[in-house]
């Protein structure tokens, strides 16, 4: 069967190894994650993910090594295994959760008394503990057999766990509009007219002008917050003052605008200021950016997951409404899945919506591998945003009410002009940006717009992910539903004090 163009294009420009969702929909998809499945963390291969039970077992007196064990879990150890063999392992660093009859307390006595731990950092629900680099897999299963300990997983990080987006991709419109001098009309960015996406949304710039704020985490590689379309909305996070990878990351990265580059581009979709006669404007462009970093310092490489999971429960503690995740990974981490599921209210999910790209991964025998955390769109506050092109010209409301409980929803994801900072002489540039990223950052921005649009911000998070389906488009080349806020327009015809059921009510989603 050959591809159209553009299937062969976006499937390029998602990830090494994505396909889109239109070729994925044909295939056979993967189960959910152990958190969707209410069949607990215990398994039955022991307290360990299955793959890395099966690995310590089979070591034996032999050391602990975090690389292959990681690569393991993640499924790819045969495209890492010449790698592995040729540097040298890092100390084992593993994430261990208490059983019912300890807690944190009792478990970190336990550890630090064990003689293998080198170091344990204390979090709400769990520990993280570094041991001796020669530890082997027989010590291994000894120590964490205890009655304290109900289960551990690997610390990873690594070349395993990249950010969704491709690099970005310097082009002359871009550079053009980022050149030219602010427009003479209302809103005087100048980058305005090429931001196709916002066109396609049914996006406003009056009633974007109105928009109450609302907070949105970017949990990524930070925000350039000397940026001139991006300062006035960035808030600091206490995130920076902790002793961990993550402060030591945030205190580096998060405003300082030295490191990649990813986040602030992600930013500017979100919340970049509106007429400043400077770039671009952003969907929700009167949001507060909480900047995380969950990335290395100078590479899309993720940290640890213990580092991502504090990310999004500093992120929660910090009040956010929206938490937007611009990156992927391939392993069911107990810690990010916890934090998530905390982040959002429980099941219920009225606290807040976290947003991440929707990423695939086309196996051998025709089955779609989802990564994390879009796999978490099984908890009703997540979204995953499916990236599309410029072809969805002929939108529509649905003819019936889109499933909310599947948590996609298509958003722009492909030549996005975006802000980004050339760190090679302190100056500004525009770029383009393509994937799942930019899909997430435009879904991020309609949740803080949709959101801060009164009377809509009386309502829950549940409200107005229930919302953003009902009033989405349709189209008759895809499956999934399209990000849209033209029905907004109708809310001059809602009293602004009104209560959000009858708000939602007088738009049709009630």
């Amino acid at each position: 069967m050959i591809r159209p163009a553009w299937v062969a294009r976006l499937a390029a420009l998602l990830c090494p190894f994505a396909v889109t969702a239109a070729l994925g929909a044909s295939l056979t998809p993967v189960s959910s994650p152990w958190i969707c499945r209410g069949e607990g963390w215990d398994l039955a291969a022991g307290r360990f993910p299955a793959e890395i039970a099966g690995y310590v077992a089979e070591l034996g007196t032999r050391p602990f090594d975090s690389r292959s064990a990681c690569a393991l879990w993640a499924g790819l150890y045969s495209k890492r295994r010449g790698t592995i063999a040729a540097s040298e392992p890092p100390p084992p660093r593993f994430i261990i959760f208490p059983s019912a009859t300890s807690d944190v307390r009792r478990l970190s006595s336990f550890l630090a008394d064990s003689g293998a731990v080198r170091g344990l950092e204390r979090r709400r629900n769990y520990l993280i503990a570094s041991f001796d680099k020669r530890v082997s897999g027989a010590h291994l299963l000894r120590l964490l057999a205890s009655e304290h300990i109900e289960y551990a997983e690997p610390d990873c990080d690594g070349p395993d766990f990249l950010t969704t987006s491709n690099e970005f991709l310097n082009t002359g419109i871009a550079r053009e509009c980022w050149l030219r001098g602010a427009r003479a009309v209302f809103p005087n960015d100048p980058c305005i007219d090429e931001l196709w996406g916002h066109e396609l949304i049914g996006w406003n710039p009056g009633l974007a002008a109105k928009s109450l704020p609302r907070m949105v985490a970017v949990l990524d590689s930070g925000i350039d917050a000397s940026h001139e379309d991006l300062k006035r909305n960035i808030v600091a996070s206490n995130f920076t003052r902790t002793r961990s990878e993550s402060g030591r990351l945030n205190a580096r990265c998060a405003t300082s605008g030295r490191c990649y580059s990813h986040g602030t581009e992600m930013a500017g979709t979100i919340g970049g200021r509106m007429d400043n006669g400077i770039g671009v404007a952003g969907v929700a462009p009167n949001s507060l950016l909480l900047p995380i970093v969950i990335s290395s310092v100078d590479t899309r490489m993720l940290a640890r997951l213990s580092t991502i999971a504090q990310g999004i429960d500093e992120a929660a503690h910090s009040g956010v409404d929206i938490i937007n995740i611009s990156a992927k990974w391939p392993v069911d981490s107990r810690a990010i899945s916890e934090a998530i599921l905390t982040a959002v209210g429980g099941e219920a999910a009225h606290r807040r919506l976290v947003v991440t790209g929707y990423t695939t991964t086309l196996r051998g025998d025709d089955t779609v591998r989802e990564y994390y955390p879009s796999r978490y769109r099984c908890l009703p506050g997540v979204l995953a945003a499916v990236p599309t092109d410029m072809r969805g010209r002929n939108l529509s409301n649905p003819k019936g009410r889109p499933n909310a409980n599947d948590g996609r929803i298509q958003a722009p994801g492909v030549d996005i002009v975006v802000t980004t900072t050339e760190n090679s002489d302190g100056g500004y540039t525009l770029s383009e940006a393509a994937g799942a990223s930019s899909a997430a950052a435009y879904v991020s921005g309609t949740v803080a717009l949709v959101w801060g649009s009164p009377p809509l911000n009386k309502c829950d998070a549940q409200q107005i992910k229930e919302l953003l389906f009902c009033r989405s488009k349709s189209s008759d080349s895809t499956r999934y539903p399209w990000i849209n806020v033209d029905f907004l327009r109708e809310l001059a015809n809602v009293d602004p004090e009104a209560e959000c059921g009858s708000a939602m009510e007088a738009l049709g989603c009630r």
